[in-house]
């Protein structure tokens, strides 16, 4: 199976960087095992990537109302974690459901979708990611070949029903 790893935020934007920040600490390792894109603004444009993979791992910042830092690993599509990136691909009024709704349309192939979504705390310009996000994003680099083993196991139970790993908490993906 192929995996994808789509990065998707703002740069410039504090928290909303994280999913940017994942990818291109991942970028920098050599046991990644995986491709790797930057979407910062998607929109329909992720039907590009449905034929490059069997499993798309989407990884943005997200608001839930759980502390920053805080980890979600969702099956997509969720209606449990709103993902900047994701909910709304675009100001066209693109969203994931209706991306998944067209790609059926045109009778494309749509892989297994995740979203890895790190809370944030702030989304203002310019200012540095909080240190809980900081944090959360070493341990998703630290942990990421074990999250890669999991999302190219169908049998995997982060398929069966979306997960939260808390700021702080050290369980996420170990073994």
């Amino acid at each position: 199976m192929r995996l994808l790893v789509i990065g998707c935020g703002n740069p410039l934007a504090g928290d909303d960087s994280a999913g940017l920040e994942i990818l291109r600490r991942l970028q920098a390792r050599s046991d990644c095992g995986c491709k790797l894109r930057a979407a910062p603004q998607a929109g329909v444009g992720l039907l590009e990537f449905f034929d490059q993979a069997d499993v798309l791992l989407f990884v943005d910042a997200v608001s839930s109302g759980a502390p920053a830092g805080t980890l979600h690993l969702l099956p997509l599509p969720s209606p449990e974690v709103e993902s900047r990136g994701i909910r709304t691909l675009s100001g066209h009024g693109w969203d994931l459901p209706q991306t998944l709704a067209l790609a059926r349309a045109l009778g494309r192939r749509i892989p297994k979708l995740m979203l890895l979504g790190v809370e944030m705390a702030s989304v203002t310009p310019f200012v540095p990611r909080a240190a809980d996000v900081e944090e959360a994003i070493a341990l998703v680099v630290d942990r990421f070949p074990r999250l890669r083993s999991m999302l190219l196991d169908a049998a995997s139970e982060i398929w069966r029903e979306p997960q939260s790993f808390f700021a702080g908490d050290d369980s996420f993906l170990k073994e």
